[in-house]
């Protein structure tokens, strides 16, 4: 029903008089009439009550009125006062009450346990009044209550059909009862709530039809009479006041006021965006109920089409079963409308109002809608609608949350006509008489805001909504846009520094006019927009990027603009533009955008969009967000967007909660972390990823021995570092992972010496410090270090001599195993090495002592006494091997042998959690962590490879995680559990397995009770119904520290054991069985049960096999038994063959009962028996059972099983008993037929195995082998059978153990030979081992003939198909590839290739079709060609063979006709014959040409359903089997376009220790290291050091934190690999005075002015000295320098980064050394075979005849024999200044007549006898560099790199010794001093300024007129620069 009332805006006051006067009269109606009457209830613990006179025989019944407001309350309450319980033994529990709950009356009766309620009436908090008649007949139970003016309701109680007698129970002449009203009088179990309100007329019935009004006798703060807070003056002003009995409330709805006392005429109006909305609380959820009269009414303004305005749903219970009846108010602006609901059940009053409000320039609107029982009003602008309802169900159920404005996540719900939150602005918003908008800005807890955090108060406009992307995984996907112009624009707010804004997929073209598919995307790259563009998603495709320079990470607002326009993209970002750049012409977008993510899905997981984005324009319009979000376009969809208004803030700047250099990104609600360049995980990077270990490892199952990362502080501040592990490492009857860490002092390097100083070497081992040492060693079990002195003459002397220092200080002065007190000395005992014997010795062991590893320091003091020259030590010090972990080692273990038994063990109070177990349960009840606050942790083995863990904190389920392992955890091995705990997160873990969980507290727990290892009972068994543990534990650690668990087990614990006692280890089960651990006992499971028996399954009738070789004779006949009934037994035996069909077996008795199995088909196995005179057979399918394999068949009388698989036979099973016939079969055919006597023999069972005798059977005999032949108990022996049987063997050897068929083909074994042969048939290849590939090298001048004779369907086929690999690099004309041909109809189709395209042609008859494949197939790669046809359809494709699966099928439409009699194929080309009647264009050899190039796998199959008729003409030409192939032109050789991997030569790599791990490394590689060589400082001169020292730079090294130490090059390492160490000389004593940052400046500031001042005084004294040479050298490059080392030396030095390239250092260029080539003659190419660049050891018989260096110097004049030698210093000149003075020495013996080598060596300034006097020369003694080779000139190779080997066969001691000799030999001055260049590129001017002066007497000058200038040196690496 509606009426619809137009009210005018003049006569809205005329209305809202009319309202009042309506609420003044049902003020007046509610007016108690008598205001004194009653009482008044407004307080808690308010009651009044009196005390009945009851009888036994008197019914009761109590009258009353009441009226309140609250939906619950109690009304009156019939209560027994304390009682004597043994008086009254019948009686535990009495009450009869009535209360309000949910507005509805419940009367209560309760007798002991038994309750009966009645409800009735609805919505009676109405604030009217209402009255109740209870009457309680207590004869028959009979309960009836009346309510109101409704007829009353009565029930029968169950507690007086139930008990016998009420009134022995309720004794009222003996017990004494009191009845209350409002409240309780004392303490009883009765929930209740206190009444607010009004009652009166109070009445109760003690006698039969009399009642009276109740005068009580308690009054607890109940005011008399029904007091109205309302009357006198009004409160409220003008307001309604409403009585709510403890106070008043204000309804200002109709005054357009607002406040408690509405006292306020500005009202309070708000702004909602879109994103925000109200919520008002109508009431609690405990006060939900009924109401017959509601007012919702609002005011609202918006410019927008849509929007909810209001939203308050609920059910209701209708009473009269469980249905639910839905109710609702609804109201929404809808297209410009308003659109109302208000739901009674099915009954919906629905009302459109209004025409275009949303035009907010017509002001406010306003919509009130009016509930009263049966009646809706609607209210729009004072135009009225009235509806009623038809249900009489006319409450309201409503839910206690109301939403205004919009909401979350609404359901769709009838008369919601839009979901879209509101945009606007609502003032006046009334829930019945509240005020929401007031209450909410006065902080009222009812009326809450949501969607936003600050509240816009005031009307304003609403404009730039922005969509908020809150994580990186949330996008906005718009579809629908195809188009060649294409732009978006909009606005984005982010604070991340790298993300993706936008992506967008586009159509292009290729080069080679094909459409592709690419993408576009715009990032945020480092803060800087960047656009990327990639042509195709398909194939590899150059992406181009480009970078605008502006941030846009600074969390302000930046616009995007992005514009696709006739193959052209321009970016611009805040109006500055990126360079246009094409697409192609024709590109054009694919329908969709996606922003802030891109399609490939396959970014990190940061680098999705997270911020903000407004203003969104697409082709020009403009999207609304709030409609994104409603229902995006067509197609299009968002995900994880939200509408906030874009509260960004950057976390990163208030929190930096990121760990370990993990890069912190903000996101919408904190920060979360990359750690994806860190080595660490977790929200905060605070887990490390690795394990701190080799044995960490090994115990989570990774097995393989390699190259690990490890973290040995765990989540500590250290770095991770590779280590290598060495998995599988045996100790005490355990396995562990040892970690093996190298350092870089070599083996056997010499320490000890004749002319060695003292010195001490500071190792530096690899990845590792001292922190990082220390810990290692720490926590593993154990550790190793081996170390060995070797010697001759060179006493070690430990502990005076030598010392040994570990990383932490301490002074070790043993080798091996340490004495008493650690007393100096080697295992114990004296060292061999100290008897100064002349023989050579050794002193070695493993050092073992955890506290003293690893060596970190050794001194070496030289001996006082070597007594030859030859005395010397060496050193050699192992890695550091580490195993084990102290946590985690089985003397810790306990085992627990029973289910029931468990360890109770202090609480788990702080720290992390972790404990190792073994077990073969399935499930169990590991660890339970109890707490007296009723919190618990447990962890449980859920399945035979998972387990469980549970946490509850405060009563609150906060951890609940499954870790299912990678392999069976109850397989009796070791695993390891751990909980990891920290901020937010935990990190659970299960041997590798290991997850993070983020539970919603800190790492503190709050555990106060015991721990339960093992297990926890309680009344009725362990915890849940879980057995405790039967296995071992060990490795407990928790609370900061490992518990030793076998301090636990005490001898009143029998069923606990100390230590792990497993009885399966070592496994005493033989034959592959499976062993159960019992832990006191065990259990043998065989593998194959049939086979193997005994106790452990030791004993295996497989090992009984022959081998039946199929011969006439090879077979058994075999009478087994005389008991026919064992042919019922069960039979067991294994066979293998590769036959197709064969008799296997045969067994009958006397009266012809028969079972028989043979091989049918080559694929199943055929049963066969008799059922009386019939026969029955079964066939099974069996797999692969031609394979060379073993099958095993269990035969019983019901079913067959075949290698586990079991077929029912299904066959009757009934024998001849009785009756014998020679043709007992005579319907049936027998395959197998024995000869049958004419009488019956007497009882037996006969058996033919492997065939039977001739004339017996047609069946082929078996070949193979046939083991474990049994039946019943009884096993056959076959082989002592076989003995006397020709053709049957001992044993089974195999042949195809392997397959060692190659590429698919079949290995076929030669049974009793163990020999195979290969069956190729079924691949593309050829050979012995099919390894030919069935391929040809074409030179276009050969082609491949091969004819066949196509039979059945192949003769007229259309659905031919064939494909073939090429590969070409093609050539100017169109080379043919393959052709079929019919020679009978000339039909064909050929495929050929040119540059650019493959065309296929398909004739038949006179129809020619053509079609094309555009591509690049010239490439010189292998490429794979498909064809195939189905009716008209002709499809082909070419590809690289590796993507050829994922390219695309190009059809062409020919024609049905069949193609007939295709009898010849041709590879490679054309003969002539055939191009006489093909086409011109096609057959010309002007345009035409044969095939060059490789062409393999060509396999042509005419019918599509038939594979057997399969053509493969180059196989055919690899077997050489065919006489139908013939080779046109020169021979065609093999060739592969593709490298083949034939999986089964695939091989696994073997793991060092036993174990079903498939765990590989981690995948890692040693990082390089430039090993360099230990720091080595001098600490003395040493004995016997006379020799001069050459000089060197004292250079200081700081490091920082500690003291600074100069150090020397090591000069006794004898390896080419180490780099640059700073040295530094300082006798006595070493330097270690710290160095400040500020001193290091200064000093470094010095020595530059100091090097430019030299360089100044070089360039002044060069241009002087230009005046005085006698020839003038043109330069390129200016670094000369005075050569002070050998001349085939290299500079090189020795430090942990390799050195830069520099220009190669020799002895013999042309520039340099002209003066000597003119003496001495042009330099001649070297005659000792060495090859420029290579390295060489030096000899040990080195002389000066033979020295290997480069023979620059040797003159062509033949008497000069030998090269330039220094005679004085026994070696070859170092130095032209050396030169020369030999040159002067053999020119004055010239001049003489005699011997150069009688001339006495000159002397150089202050020589005398010493070759170096510290009192006359004053230069710092140098320490050259020591090497075990001597470089030669490093020439370049072709590629412009200097080669350089070195030769590793010398004895290390015979080269260190060579260097010996060498060592202080690098500083030759002789007196001259002469120019030396590096540089072999250097030019020699002989220009006329060359003009040779008359020689001197006081000067040597030599004559260089007319020497032609030698051919220059190849130039340095440098010389290019």
């Amino acid at each position: 029903m509606e009426e619809k009332i137009i009210v005018s805006s003049t006569s809205r006051w005329l209305l809202l008089l009319l309202i009042c006067a309506l609420n003044g009269y049902l003020a007046q109606k509610n007016t108690d009439p008598n205001p004194n009457s009653g009482w008044t209830f407004s307080k808690q613990e308010s009651f009044v009550a009196f005390s009945p006179n009851l009888t036994l025989e008197q019914d009761q019944e109590i009258m009353f009125s009441f009226r309140t407001q609250s939906p619950n309350g109690l009304l009156f309450c019939h209560l027994v006062e304390h009682f004597n319980q043994s008086v009254h033994p019948l009686l535990r529990n009495y009450h009869f009450c009535a209360e309000l709950s949910h507005g509805f009356l419940q009367v209560k009766y309760s007798l002991n346990q038994i309750s009966d309620v009645m409800n009735l009436g609805k919505a009676l908090n109405d604030d009217s009044w209402h009255s109740v008649d209870i009457f309680l007949e207590t004869t028959s139970g009979k309960l009836e209550v009346t309510l109101d003016d409704l007829p009353s309701t009565s029930i029968y109680l169950r507690a007086y059909t139930q008990f016998a007698d009420v009134k022995a129970i309720l004794d009222w002449t003996r017990l004494r009862s009191v009845v209350s009203f409002a409240g309780l009088t004392h303490a009883v179990a009765v929930d209740h709530h206190q009444f607010i309100g009004c009652l009166r007329s109070l009445k109760y019935r003690e006698l039969i039809d009399v009642t009276w009004e109740v005068s009580p006798t308690i009054v607890m703060q109940a005011t008399p009479g029904c007091q109205d807070l309302c009357q006198g003056e009004n409160p409220c002003g003008e307001g309604r006041c409403v009585n709510l009995y403890t106070s008043v409330h204000c309804d200002c709805s109709l005054l357009d006021r607002e406040g408690d006392k509405c006292q306020y005429s500005n009202i309070t109006a708000v702004t909602l965006h879109g994103y925000e909305w109200l919520t008002y609380q109508l009431y609690s959820e405990e006060e939900k109920t009924l109401r017959d009269r509601n007012r919702f009414s609002l005011q609202f303004k918006s410019d927008r089409g849509s929007g909810v305005l209001l939203y308050a749903v609920g059910s209701i219970d209708a009473g009269r079963s469980l249905e639910q009846y839905h109710s609702h108010v609804i109201a929404s602006v809808h297209q410009g409308t308003v659109k109302a609901s208000v739901a009674f059940g099915d009954d919906i009053l629905e009302q459109t109002m209004g025409i275009g409000v949303d035009d907010s320039s017509d002001g406010w609107h306003n919509l009130t809608i009016v509930h009263e029982r049966v009646k809706v009003e609607f209210y729009l602008d004072g135009v009225r609608y009235v509806h009623e309802t038809v249900n009489d169900m006319y409450y309201l159920g409503l839910d206690p949350i109301i939403y205004i404005g919009g909401g979350k996540k609404f359901v769709q719900t009838l008369g919601l006509q839009v979901r879209q939150n509101f945009v606007g602005c609502l003032k006046n918003v009334y829930i019945n008489d509240h005020s929401v908008l007031y209450e909410l800005r006065n902080n009222h807890s009812f009326s809450q805001l949501h969607g936003n955090t600050d509240i816009r108060y005031g009307c304003h406009r609403v404009a730039n909504i922005s969509l908020t992307f809150p994580k990186s995984k949330s996008f906005l996907y718009l579809s629908g846009y195809s188009d060649r112009t294409f732009s978006v624009q909009f606005d984005f707010r982010t604070v991340r520094e790298t993300a993706i804004l936008l992506s967008a997929k586009i159509n292009t073209v290729d080069s080679f006019g094909y459409q592709v598919k690419g993408f576009f995307e715009v990032w945020i790259n480092n803060t800087l927009p960047m656009i990327k563009f990639v042509r195709s998603m398909y194939y590899d495709s150059i992406a181009n990027t480009t970078l605008l320079h502006v941030n846009v990470s600074d969390n302000q607002w930046h616009t995007l603009s992005f514009q696709l326009k006739d193959g052209q993209v321009k970016i611009s970002v805040d109006n500055l533009s990126l360079p246009s750049f094409s697409t192609g012409n024709g590109s054009t977008l694919v329908k969709t955008i996606e922003i802030g993510y891109g399609y490939s899905r396959i970014y990190a997981e940061h680098e999705g969009f997270v911020g903000c984005i407004r203003n969104l324009v697409i082709q020009k319009q403009f999207l609304d967000p709030i409609n994104l979000m409603e229902r995006a376009p067509t197609g299009g969809y968002q995900s994880g967007l939200i509408l906030d208004g874009c509260k960004l803030v950057n976390y990163c700047l208030v929190h930096q909660h990121c760990q370990h250099g993990g890069r912190c990104l903000s996101d919408w609600d904190g920060v979360s972390c990359d750690c994806s360049s860190s080595a660490y995980q977790g929200k905060y990077c605070q887990f490390s990823r690795y394990h701190q270990s080799c044995d960490s490892y090994f115990q989570s199952g990774w097995r393989r021995s390699g190259v690990y990362v490890i973290d040995v502080d765990g989540s500590g501040p250290v770095e991770p570092t590779y280590v290598s592990c060495q998995m599988g490492i045996s100790t005490e009857g355990d396995y562990y992972g040892q970690t093996v860490v190298e350092h870089n002092l070599h083996n056997l390097t010499k320490v000890r010496g004749t002319t060695l100083p003292d010195i001490r070497l500071r190792l530096t081992y690899r990845g590792m410090g001292f922190v990082q040492l220390q810990q290692l060693t720490k926590t593993s079990a154990w550790c190793e270090q081996y170390v060995q002195y070797r010697c001759l003459n060179a006493p070690i002397g430990l502990g005076n001599l030598t010392n040994f220092k570990s990383i932490d200080g301490g002074v070790v002065q043993y080798i091996g195993e340490a004495g008493t007190a650690f007393t100096p000395g080697c295992s114990k005992g004296t060292c061999n090495c100290d008897d100064e014997s002349l023989v050579a010795q050794e002193d070695s062991g493993f050092n073992r002592i955890k506290s003293q590893l690893p060596i970190g320091e050794v001194t070496v003091y030289q001996y006082t006494d070597f007594s030859t020259p030859d005395s010397r030590g060496t050193l050699t010090i192992g890695p550091l091997k580490c195993w084990g972990n102290t946590e985690s080692l089985s003397s810790s273990s306990v085992t627990f042998v029973t289910e029931d038994s468990f360890l109770k063990l202090p609480g788990w109070v702080y720290g992390d959690l972790k404990f190792s177990f073994r077990t073969h349960q399935k499930q169990a009840l590991l660890l339970y962590q109890s707490s007296s606050n009723g919190d618990w942790f447990k962890v449980t083995l859920e399945a035979e490879d998972a387990i469980k863990m549970e946490m509850q904190i405060k009563g609150k389920p906060v951890l609940e995680e499954i870790l299912d392992a990678d392999q069976p955890v109850n397989d009796g091995e070791w695993h390891r559990v751990t909980l990891e705990l920290s901020a937010h997160e935990v990190r659970c873990g299960l041997d590798s397995q290991r997850r993070i969980v983020a539970i919603p507290f800190h790492n503190n727990i709050t555990f106060d009770g015991l721990l339960y290892l093992g297990g926890k009972l309680y009344d009725h068994g362990s915890y849940h119904n879980l057995p405790g543990l039967a296995g071992c534990v060990k490795g407990l650690v928790y609370n900061g520290k490992l518990r030793n668990l076998t301090y636990d087990v005490y001898d009143d614990m029998p069923n606990i054991l100390s230590g792990c006692r497993p009885r399966c280890s070592p496994d005493p089960c033989q034959n592959g069985a499976r062993c159960v651990e019992m832990w006191n006992d065990y259990r043998c499971i065989c593998t194959n049960e049939w086979a193997h028996s005994g106790q452990s399954c030791e004993i295996n009738i497989n090992n009984n096999a022959v081998t039946v070789t199929g011969d006439s004779e090879a077979f058994f006949d075999l009478r087994v038994s005389s008991n026919p009934l064992e042919m019922e037994e069960r039979i067991v035996f294994s066979f293998r063959t590769q036959m197709y069909r064969a008799l296997i077996f045969y067994m009958y008795d006397e009266l012809n009962n028969f079972i028989q199995l043979e091989v049918v088909e080559s694929r199943k196995l055929r049963f066969t028996r008799n059922n009386f005179q019939q026969i029955f057979y079964k066939d099974i399918e069996v797999p692969g059972i031609t394979q060379p394999t073993w099958k095993q068949v269990v035969l019983e009388p019901s079913k067959i099983i075949v290698d586990g698989e079991v077929t029912f036979l299904g066959l009757s099973n009934n024998k001849m008993e009785t009756g014998y016939s020679t043709d007992p079969f005579a319907n049936e055919e027998e395959t197998v037929k024995p000869s049958r006597p004419a009488e019956k023999l007497p009882p037996f069972l006969r058996l033919y195995l492997g065939g039977t005798p001739a004339n017996v059977t047609t069946l082929e005999k078996f070949t193979g082998c046939i083991r474990g032949f049994k039946i019943g108990d009884h096993p056959i022996d076959l082989q002592k059978n076989s003995q006397d049987i020709a053709g049957i063997h001992r044993g089974c050897k195999k042949g195809c153990n392997v397959n060692l068929c190659l590429n698919g083909g079949t290995c076929m074994e030669r049974w009793g030979e163990g020999l195979y042969e290969c069956d190729c048939s079924r691949s593309n290849f050829a050979g012995k081992q099919c390894e030919l590939e069935a391929s040809g090298i074409f030179t276009g001048q050969s082609v491949v003939h091969y004819e066949f004779v196509p039979y059945g369907e192949a003769a007229k086929t259309n659905t031919e198909q064939f494909s073939f690999i090429f590969k070409t690099n093609c050539s100017e004309k169109t080379m043919v590839m393959l052709m079929i041909f019919s020679k009978t109809k000339g039909d064909y189709i050929m495929i050929s290739l040119s540059n650019r395209f493959v065309r296929a042609l398909w004739k038949q008859g006179n129809n020619l079709f053509e079609e094309k494949l555009k591509g690049y197939f010239c490439t010189g790669t292998a490429h794979k060609f498909i064809y195939k046809r189905q009716g008209e359809e002709m499809w082909i494709k070419a590809a690289d063979i590796h993507s050829i699966d994922q390219s695309d099928w190009r059809k062409k439409f020919t024609t049905r006709t069949y193609l007939e009699n295709m009898n010849m194929v041709l590879v490679g080309g054309l003969i002539p014959e055939l191009t006489i009647n093909m086409e011109q264009k096609y057959g010309d050899s002007n345009q035409t040409v044969n095939f060059t190039g490789c062409i393999s796998e060509v396999t042509y199959t005419p019918v599509k359903r038939e594979s057997n008729i399969v053509i493969q003409p180059m196989k055919e030409l690899r077997d050489l089997k065919n006489g139908s192939i013939t080779v046109h032109g020169p021979e065609v050789l093999q060739c592969s376009p593709v490298d083949y991997h034939d999986p089964s030569q695939t091989t696994v790599p073997t793991t060092l220790f036993p174990t079903t791990s498939t765990h590989p490394t981690l995948g890692v590689t040693m990082p390089p290291w430039n090993i360099g060589g230990p720091r080595v400082y001098i600490i003395g001169k040493g004995n016997n050091i006379t020799s001069p020292r050459p000089t060197t730079t004292t250079t200081p090294t700081t490091t920082t934190s500690m003291t600074t130490e100069p150090v020397i090059t090591s000069a006794y390492f004898p390896t080419t690999e180490q780099g640059p160490t700073n040295v530094t000389l300082v006798l006595g004593q070493i330097i270690t005075d710290t160095v400040s940052y500020i001193t290091i400046l200064i000093v470094s500031s010095v020595v530059t002015l100091m090097c430019l001042i030299s360089v100044l005084i070089a360039v002044v004294m060069k241009r002087l000295r230009k005046g005085y040479v006698t020839y003038d050298v043109r330069k390129k490059y200016l670094d000369d320098f005075e050569m002070k080392e050998p001349l085939n030396h290299s500079m090189e030095t020795y430090s942990p980064i390799p050195p830069p390239p520099k220009k190669d250092i020799h002895i013999a260029t042309w520039d340099e050394f002209s003066m000597v080539s003119a003496t001495l003659g042009p330099n001649k190419k070297k005659q000792n075979g060495i090859a420029p660049g290579k390295v060489h050891t030096l000899p040990a018989d080195l002389k000066n005849t033979d020295y290997p260096v480069q023979t620059t110097f040797l003159p062509e004049d033949a008497s000069l024999k030998y090269p330039v030698y220094n005679r004085k210093k026994n070696r070859p000149a170092s130095s032209i200044s050396e030169v020369l003075e030999e040159m002067e020495r053999q020119q004055k013996a010239k001049e003489l007549g005699v011997d150069p080598e009688q001339i006495e060596d000159p002397k150089s300034h202050g020589e005398g006898e010493l070759e170096w006097d510290p009192l006359v020369d004053r230069t710092p003694l140098t320490l050259g560099i020591h090497h075990d080779t001597i470089y030669e000139t490093q020439d370049e190779d072709s590629d412009g790199r200097s080669q350089a080997t070195s030769s590793e066969s010398e004895d290390p001691l015979k080269v260190l010794d060579q260097q010996e000799d060498l060592l202080h030999e690098y500083n030759g001055d002789s007196g001259y001093e002469a120019e030396s260049q590096r540089n072999g590129e250097d030019d020699l001017d002989l220009g006329e300024s060359l003009t040779p002066p008359t020689p001197d007497s006081s000067k040597l000058y030599y004559d260089i007129t007319g020497v032609t200038e030698s051919p220059k040196c190849p130039p340095g690496p440098s010389s290019s620069s």
